[in-house]
């Protein structure tokens, strides 16, 4: 008789543990409210030096105890911003890794640069420094790095990389918000950082987005390219440089500034939740954690990331996914799915000098080809190892309770997986 659920067995959890996201209370409610009826700039930042983007920015700024803070409208143009803000000219090389949502790459190219794809370490599924200094040309401007499910990239090898070489460093933090390494949030530590608000992330106001930075100049070329190219100082119709209109509104603003009195509380919760989780795999073969690191002083999360081995296992990941869905928890993820540069954006392109794609012809200066792109540890991790859930149901510590009894009932009854 069958043991599991997929099999047909009874279902190990009965009673899922859910967690409604994103969390709203009456202070939410009233202070928008309050925002909403006043209708200050017709909801629009400009002019408002008391407002509630410039407010979030201030606070957003002294969270990450960095000098500036600019928001915009989504995390993606953040990336596409920062590097403008860093100087980055057509057809220089960033280096970015190859597990990572797609934005990462995708803004370099919005920002007219070639992504360059590092392996990861299997064990954080960070960016690997090693390889980072491997991938180094003369074409080489600068280092994105993404602190991927919030987990920290080794930001002290990663600055020491980047100064032994006269490159910039990109933070990308959109996983990230609430992360440490060695006592300073992430975000800020490198030249720039940048975040995402959407929806799904840690912190939210839907869409929206923000670049932190210690640097005047990079907060200065920022502001002005977000702006629709007008500088701190320009006149109304005084236009400097090119620039979109990336500008956050008040109304996110508001909404953003409520959350965050929020997230240290949740911040917490959820790293009290990894730890019942990390401490309860100890016992379960085959299926662990990333790996600790003692200078991850602060971890948020959007994913919490298990690391399966299909030969202590005996059965593929797919298999292994379909049997835990099966027994009542939740579904269990697999992060992205593949690496960056087997997505068809990169796969069935090839880019020029200027960061576009050319179907045929000679384009703008050399030609970029990423098929014969082959990172392995980044191959076999996001086919084979890579397992993931969602944040937010570690805001919950009874979700740590029932994914362990799943797992402990898969293992006791892995006999049927290998079937």
């Amino acid at each position: 008789m069958a043991k599991l659920a997929v099999n047909g067995g009874p279902k190990c959890v009965e009673e899922p543990v859910r967690v409604q996201w994103p969390i709203t209370d009456e202070r939410d409610v009233e202070h928008m409210a309050e925002v909403v009826r006043a209708g200050r700039g017709g909801w629009c930042r400009l002019g408002l030096d008391d407002g509630e983007v410039s407010s979030f920015e201030r606070e957003w700024a002294e969270y990450h105890d960095a000098k500036y803070c600019l928001a915009v409208n989504n995390g993606t143009v953040a990336i596409e911003c920062a590097l403008q803000g860093v100087g980055l000219r057509p057809g220089e090389e960033v280096i970015v890794p190859a597990i990572t949502f797609v934005a990462s790459a995708s803004g370099v190219l919005m920002a007219r640069g070639i992504p360059v794809f590092a392996d990861v370490i299997p064990e954080t599924c960070q960016i690997d420094p090693d390889d980072v200094e491997r991938k180094i040309t003369d074409r080489t401007r600068g280092v994105l790095v993404v602190h991927y499910a919030g987990y920290p990239v080794d930001m002290t090898r990663i600055k020491e990389v980047a100064e032994k070489h006269g490159l910039f460093v990109l933070e990308d933090s959109a996983h990230a918000q609430g992360s440490e390494w060695e006592g300073r949030k992430v975000g800020a530590i490198g030249d720039v950082g940048t975040f995402s608000f959407q929806g799904s992330k840690s912190l939210t106001c839907g869409e929206g987005g923000a670049i932190v930075t210690d640097r005047q100049d990079v907060y200065e070329a920022c502001w002005a390219y977000h702006h629709i190219g007008r500088g701190l100082s320009a006149e109304k119709y005084e236009h400097e440089t090119v620039g979109p209109n990336l500008r956050l509104s008040e109304v996110q603003g508001a909404l953003l500034r409520t959350q965050l009195e929020k997230l240290p509380g949740q911040v917490e919760q959820r790293m009290a939740t990894a730890a019942i989780l990390a401490e309860g795999l100890k016992d379960i073969p085959g299926v662990e954690p990333l790996k600790p690191d003692e200078r991850i002083t602060g971890r948020g999360y959007y994913f919490y990331v298990l690391r399966f081995d299909e030969e202590t296992w005996g059965c593929t990941k797919s298999t292994f996914i379909a049997a835990f869905g099966a027994e009542g928890s939740g579904r269990l993820g697999s992060g992205y799915g593949c690496t960056v540069y087997e997505l068809p954006v990169f796969a069935n392109n090839r880019y020029d000098a200027t960061g576009y794609p050319v179907v045929e012809g000679e384009g703008h200066g050399r030609l970029v080809d990423y098929k014969d792109v082959h990172c392995p540890n980044a191959e076999l991790v996001a086919r084979h190892q890579h397992l993931t859930f969602s944040t937010h149901r570690l805001l919950n510590a009874e979700f740590a309770e029932q994914t362990l009894a799943v797992l402990r009932k898969l293992w006791e009854n892995k006999g049927e997986l290998r079937k």
